[in-house]
């Protein structure tokens, strides 16, 4: 072989490998830059998961406090409903009732909310609240027209009431459970450390 052709063939060989080093430089450089992307996507998701059950948990303690706070209003102002109407007389039942409506609206309005955003588990728990307070508020409603039907009696109702009281407190629990706050607190119930003698 001539000299020429070797050093022409060499020479080929010196570019060949100069450009396929710079190609697979470059192709691993895309996988790098691939990999990192994806590793960036995927920390991306996470954190917008995290934020997602994050604002999911705000939204559940916001509903779960106003409708506690919107049942119990009502449930006392049927309490106060039935005291009325166990002293004829004393106070003015229609005024007591309108009362009684003006919670119940709230109410109403707080338990169409929590529909919509409380799980499954909570929701039974809220339904049956619900069903209790509609049954009690019934009651009174139809003593305080002079309407009442087989079974209303005032007695039955402060019966009711006190269940209401229990069953809002279940709910409550639930409630609890759900957001992951029952249990001791970290400060105040966690064991104190012994002084050393």
């Amino acid at each position: 072989m001539d000299s020429a052709v070797t050093g022409l063939l060499a020479a080929a060989i010196g570019v060949g490998g100069t450009l396929g080093s710079a190609w697979l430089t470059q192709r691993r450089g895309d996988a790098a830059r691939r990999e990192e992307w994806e590793r960036l996507e995927r920390t991306r998701t996470a954190e917008l998961a995290a934020q997602r059950r994050q604002s999911d948990v705000t939204d559940r303690r916001a509903a779960y406090t106003v409708f506690n706070t919107a049942a119990r209003h009502y449930l006392a102002a049927l309490n106060d409903h039935a005291h009325v109407l166990l002293h004829p007389g004393a106070e003015d039942q229609d005024a007591a009732l309108a009362a009684v409506d003006t919670a119940r609206a709230e109410y109403r309005r707080r338990y169409a909310e929590a529909q919509m955003i409380v799980p499954d588990a909570v929701l039974a728990e809220v339904r049956e609240v619900n069903t209790a307070l509609g049954a009690i508020y019934g009651t009174l409603a139809r003593l305080t027209r002079g309407v009442p039907r087989d079974g209303d009696e005032l007695p039955a109702a402060q019966a009711g009431i006190r269940r209401g009281w229990q069953l809002l407190s279940r709910m409550r629990a639930a409630m609890r459970a759900d957001l992951d706050v029952t249990g001791p607190s970290h400060g105040r119930d966690a064991p104190r450390p012994r002084s050393s003698p």
